[in-house]
């Protein structure tokens, strides 16, 4: 029996250990051991209040994200997802060199197969102060309201919040926004929006550095309300300085699209825009910012362009034209003459009357169109001076001097009628 063992000893050795080669040669090839890697898989931080009960803030330097290296059979590697993989940050085991090992669990059947590695081993963590600081609240809309219809405003219900974290990453914070979506809207609505930090580049702060004390939302109500486009009219106010007059109101745009209630726009024809031009003797540029006007005369209303409007106004303010008359006595009427008196005029030389206005005005005016007359109200015989007064009423300055007249008794003419008998 020994003999048969022993017999051929080496030939059977190594063929024993060709088989075992052959094996993990077949083995390996129908299934080999293969390496997959995963990148950015986020880790979580366990127990932080291991930090901030002591009253700490603290900023992670390192650590936030690991590389996952997985090596094992091909079979069982393919099967794998990244979230198979969990890591971990316990704060439970912060070491005195702030360094937090980094846990990695895998939750699949035979996970004790996998060899795997992670990279970094351990979170970096720096401690500082924290910091709390006051932010007031933006309001950033997107997509747009339906057509002919425009957003007049947002009001918060919190216009400040209080933001908290270590101080690093409070001082990191440039604004704090809530988002309202307006795509199709008409009418206004409400709603309850998540406050958002935003660093200097515009992009959201991690809620792991910061936080907002007490709230971590606000309310706002938007307003929504109906367009309409109204015509621009400039008016003038006051009056020029003596001796001059307004000759020609020019200005652009001639027209504005304002939104506002629907109650209210129904009430508004035009948009007047007032310019003082009391005690002014040359021309007046004026640029009218739209908004601010709106807001002084029109409040309720909203100017729809987004970058502002102005109204570029130019008055042309020209020295008065004169038209002076020569009169006869035919021009000036006597009224309230006694039936018992006769009126002479005389002395009109001094009868001096003038007009004034702009050159389009007084050229179409004449002697006529004045209505001169003078009044003799409670006169007796004799030679009074009295001052010329006008019926004219329309848009020329008027100014008239004085006559004389005398008053006699009226005589009686002789009857000259034949009688024959």
């Amino acid at each position: 029996m020994k003999n048969r063992i022993l017999h051929n000893l080496g030939l059977k050795i190594g063929s024993i250990i060709i088989a075992v080669l052959l094996w993990l040669t077949i083995t390996n090839i129908d299934d080999p051991t293969v390496t997959l890697t995963y990148k950015s898989i986020p880790v979580t931080i366990s127990n932080e209040e291991v930090i901030t009960s002591r009253g700490y803030g603290y900023l992670v330097e390192a650590g936030e994200t690991i590389t996952l290296k997985i090596k094992g059979r091909r079979s069982l590697v393919d099967t794998l997802r990244e979230t198979d993989f969990s890591a971990v940050a316990d704060f439970n085991n912060l070491n005195s060199m702030s360094f937090v090992p980094i846990n990695v669990d895998c939750n699949i059947e035979h996970a004790d197969e996998l060899n795997v590695s992670i990279q970094p081993e351990n979170m970096a963590v720096k401690l500082e102060d924290p910091l709390t600081l006051p932010f007031s609240v933006r309001v950033i809309t997107n997509g747009k309201v339906r057509e002919g219809y425009y957003c007049t405003g947002n009001t918060v219900s919190t216009s400040v919040v209080q933001v908290t974290g270590s101080t690093s990453s409070v001082n990191s914070v440039r604004e704090v926004a809530v988002k309202v979506d307006l795509e199709g809207r008409m009418t206004s609505f409400s709603g309850q929006y998540e406050l958002v930090a935003y660093d200097a580049e515009g992009e959201p702060i991690d809620t792991k550095k910061v936080s907002f004390v007490n709230q971590n939302s606000i309310e706002v109500q938007t307003d929504i309300c109906p367009v309409k486009e109204l015509p621009i009219e400039v008016v003038t106010t006051g009056e020029p300085a003596e001796g001059y007059y307004v000759d020609k109101i020019e200005f652009a745009p001639s027209k504005v699209a304002l939104a506002a209630p629907q109650s209210m726009l129904a009430r508004l024809s035009k948009i007047e825009v007032s310019i003082d031009t009391n005690g002014s003797d040359t021309t007046i540029e004026k640029s009218v910012e739209l908004a601010d006007y709106l807001n002084e005369h029109y409040k309720g209303t909203t100017l729809t362009e987004e970058d502002g409007m102005s109204v570029g106004v130019m008055i042309t303010i020209k020295p008065l034209a004169e038209k002076r008359f020569e009169l006869t006595e035919n021009d000036i009427e006597i009224m309230n003459l006694p039936e018992n008196l006769d009126g002479i005029l005389y002395s009109l030389w001094n009868a001096n009357v003038t007009i004034s206005g702009s050159e389009t005005e007084i050229a179409d005016v004449g002697v006529e169109d004045l209505g001169l007359y003078i009044d003799v109200a409670d006169c007796n015989e004799g030679t009074y001076t009295r001052q010329m007064m006008f019926r004219y009423e329309g848009p020329v300055k008027v100014s008239a001097g004085s006559v004389m007249v005398r008053l006699a008794e009226k005589t009686e003419t002789p009857d000259t009628t034949v009688t024959t008998e």
